[in-house]
This record gives structure tokens, C-alpha cells and sequence, in this order.
């Protein structure tokens, strides 16, 4: 997630440090002048530390990265490191050469001195950062208070809303449309929400309350970084439009399950909509849609807010980093630059990630090898632009928990929305000070 940060340049700093003084240039570069093919002579390994980046598996790092860098640089290995969160690595002397990460948790390797300047790598290897969707490069350079690049983006992820055709049929009930409003899906919702044959079928799971606020962009913070904002006119709607999905009668089962998840979509096949991503769909559909499994399903574009037409999810993608404590930076950086590469990029988009490249063309190519998508309306998911992010924090990851929280305790509890969201607003106060104080 991306601002304006007071970044310091010192390393160890970005939230609430004091400056470091007059300084020369960023401490955080990690490029070196002119490229240096020395790394080429020796066999050299990267160590990748993946934080939540999805590369959790050694076959991950085959398919995904290791085929592509190995056809340029025989010479050029991956060790996946393991076992570890990422803030237990500098006390481990487990220092990494790459760190995958999505831009929801960059804040992290820039908080802890992770991240490099990757400028004069982009500068001496002619990296055109404008090939990249406009939205991703936008974000990194927010991380960047005096222009530091600390990433370069390697994959792309979109927001779909994925419906089975079966149950609106089962119905009569027409199927969903591309720029559908969230009140247009929910007047559907209530028509596919019904029992037949003793079976509860469910007309939407919308997802948690990330999903539901980010179309509006909304800061978790006061302008100060110092105090939460959650009690602001913006959650209040975002909650009053979530209650009118879980106060349809069947949404709630009477065990006061809500949530439902891909797995009840694909498998189960009660579920009518589901708002979701569509890498990790593709991702679910290669193992559950195989012949003799599959069922009737298309997708159209995520739902937008009345007031927010055309604006669908976040922008969520996935990119790399180098610490600048590497002692592999050339041979790390040439291994992205590989990655970043319009014929790695294409083979990748083919699979279950979709490109970075802002390419509509390549775009409709994605998951071609899988063949999930034939046939259905991959292209109109794209009718939507994702909505800008918020400023990002440390605290985020947690502050949303408590939102969550809030909503689950307006669905099951009954709790009103002011409550639900001073008491959460409460919980992410302490927490800050918390973190302060430490």
C-alpha cells in the first residue's frame, strides 16, 4: 500500500523517526555504478525470503522464477528461505538477496532497513519502469519520499465477482452483468438466497470488511499517523451497505456462519456470487475444475459503490526487493530484470499470475496454458479500474483485524454500526501506542 511517507534516509527508519542529519545521498542504494558481470564467472545462490508473496514451495520457485533466470544465467540458483517470519531474519544472520512481497506488506522490509534504492539498477539497466501498470509504479514510488524505488513489480491481480449459472438458472433468475452496483448484486442476492429441495443455497459471501472499504480508498489514520479513523462517514457506509447483504434471510445460517469461501463456490456449489481475486481463482479453479468436476460458472466485473462508479478493488500486485545488505545485489537484480521481462512475462501471465506488463492484449492471454478461462468473460473484468490505495502503516494488518471484528460483531451480535466501529476504533488508538511505546 502506498503514500507519502517521512521516510527517513537511514536505513532502520520510516514512521515516526527524527531525521538523520545532512546527508550526501540515500544509505539505502544498492546499485553499484555500471553493471558488473563478474557475478557471471561463479555459481552464485539468492537466498528469496517470500513475505506473502505466495512462493512458498520449492516447485514455486522452479515454475515461477528459476526457468527464466536459469535460460540467461545457467550459473544462477534460488534458495527458499523457510521457517522464519521476516523481522526474525537480521537476529537469525539470515540475510536475503531477494524478498518477494505484494504491496500490502512492503511497509514491513522498509520499516525493518530491507529495502534497497534500486534507482541505479534501473538507471544502468535501461528498466523501463512506464511498461509496468501505471497503478503499481505509482505505489512504489509513494514508499519513496525523495524518488527511491524499492521494488519492481512482477505480477498483477484483479478483482472479479464469479457466479454459478446453475443456481440463477435454477431460479429463474437473470445472471449478473458486468458494472453491476453493489445494490444491483445485492436485489440478486435476495433472489438466489432460497432453499430447494432442502438445500440453502446462498446468494453472495462478500468477503471481509478489506474488501468491502477498499473501493472508497479510505485511511485507517488521521492525516498525523497518530489516532485510528474508523468511526469516519466512509466505514459507516461501507458497514450500512455490508448489513444489507447479511440481513438477507439465509445469508446467516443458523449457526451463525457467514463467511464462506472459494472452497464452498467451487466445491460445495451453494454459493450464487463471490467477490474474489483472480489469480487465487485461477489458482482454486486449476485443482477443483477438472473434467468431470466442472459446473456451470462465469465471472463479471467487481461490484462498485453507487457513488464510486467504475472504481473495482485495490490495486494488489506482487513485486521485489533487495536488501541492501545483500551480498548478491548485481546478480539479484539481474535475476529481476529477467523476471521483469516481456518474454518471462508472457509465459508467466499464461499461467496462474497475471502480468505486471501494462499490455490489454497480453491481458487477455492470462491463464491461457490453463484453459479455465475459455470461454468465459475474462475481459470484461477488466471494465473496472482499481480503486487507488489508502496510506499504508505498520499498524494496518492488525487495524483490519479489528474491523473484521466490528463486522462480525454487527452480523452475529446485532451490535450497531457506531458501536461496532468506536469500539474498534478504541482497540487500534491502544494498539498505536502500543507500538509507540515500544
Amino acid at each position: 500500500m502506498g503514500n507519502k511517507w517521512t521516510m527517513s534516509l537511514c536505513i532502520a527508519a520510516l514512521l515516526g523517526a527524527g531525521a538523520c542529519g545532512k546527508q550526501e545521498a540515500p544509505q539505502t542504494s544498492v546499485a553499484p555504478k555500471t553493471k558488473d558481470d563478474a557475478f557471471m564467472q561463479q555459481k552464485v545462490t539468492l537466498k528469496l525470503f517470500s513475505h506473502s508473496a505466495g512462493i512458498n514451495t520449492e516447485q514455486d520457485v522452479n515454475d515461477l522464477l528459476l526457468k527464466p533466470i536459469q535460460a540467461k544465467y545457467p550459473n544462477l540458483s534460488i534458495e527458499l528461505i523457510t521457517g522464519k517470519k521476516l523481522e526474525e531474519l537480521p537476529a537469525a544472520g539470515e540475510v536475503p538477496d531477494l524478498i518477494a512481497t505484494s504491496n500490502y506488506y512492503m511497509i514491513d522490509p522498509i520499516e525493518l532497513g530491507m529495502a534497497g534504492d534500486l534507482r541505479e539498477f534501473v538507471k544502468t539497466s535501461n528498466l523501463d519502469m512506464s511498461k509496468f501498470e501505471p497503478q503499481t509504479v505509482k505505489v512504489i514510488q509513494n514508499f519513496g519520499k525523495n524518488g527511491e524505488i524499492y521494488g519492481i513489480p512482477f505480477s498483477m491481480n484483479y478483482g472479479i465477482m464469479a457466479y454459478n449459472k446453475d443456481i440463477f438458472d435454477m431460479f429463474g433468475v437473470e445472471y449478473p452483468k458486468d458494472n453491476m452496483t453493489w445494490n444491483q448484486v445485492i436485489d440478486l442476492a435476495k433472489k438466489v438466497t432460497r432453499q430447494e429441495g432442502g438445500v440453502q443455497y446462498v446468494g453472495i459471501d462478500p468477503g471481509p470488511a478489506l474488501a468491502l472499504s477498499r473501493a472508497y480508498s479510505l485511511p485507517l489514520l488521521e492525516a498525523n499517523q497518530e489516532k485510528a479513523a474508523l468511526t469516519t462517514d466512509g466505514f459507516q457506509k461501507v458497514f450500512r451497505q455490508a448489513k444489507q447483504i447479511f440481513d438477507i434471510p439465509g445469508i446467516v445460517d443458523p449457526n451463525k456462519k457467514y463467511s464462506y469461501g472459494v472452497g464452498f463456490f467451487l466445491k460445495d456449489k451453494r454459493l450464487a456470487m463471490y467477490p474474489y481475486w483472480l489469480s487465487a481463482f485461477a489458482s482454486s479453479l486449476s485443482a477443483a475444475d477438472q473434467p468431470g468436476k466442472q459446473f456451470n460458472w462465469d465471472m463479471v466485473t467487481y461490484p462498485s459503490y453507487d457513488d464510486r462508479p467504475g472504481i473495482g478493488r485495490e490495486v494488489d500486485f506482487h513485486l521485489f526487493m533487495v536488501p541492501p545488505a545483500s551480498k548478491n545485489k548485481e546478480a539479484a537484480f539481474r535475476a529481476i530484470e529477467v523476471l521483469a521481462s516481456e518474454d518471462a512475462q508472457k509465459v508467466m501471465n499464461k499461467g496462474a499470475r497475471m502480468t505486471a506488463l501494462k499490455d490489454p492484449a497480453l491481458r487477455k492471454q492470462f491463464a491461457s496454458d490453463m484453459k479455465v478461462f475459455e470461454g468465459k468473460n475474462l475481459e470484461g473484468i477488466f471494465k473496472v479500474n482499481p480503486a487507488p490505495l489508502p496510506p499504508a502503516s505498520k499498524y494496518d494488518v492488525k487495524i483490519y483485524g479489528f474491523l473484521n471484528d466490528a463486522l462480525k460483531s454487527v452480523i452475529v451480535e446485532g451490535t450497531d454500526i457506531n458501536t461496532a466501529l468506536r469500539t474498534a476504533n478504541e482497540k487500534a488508538d491502544k494498539l498505536i501506542q502500543e507500538m509507540k511505546a515500544k
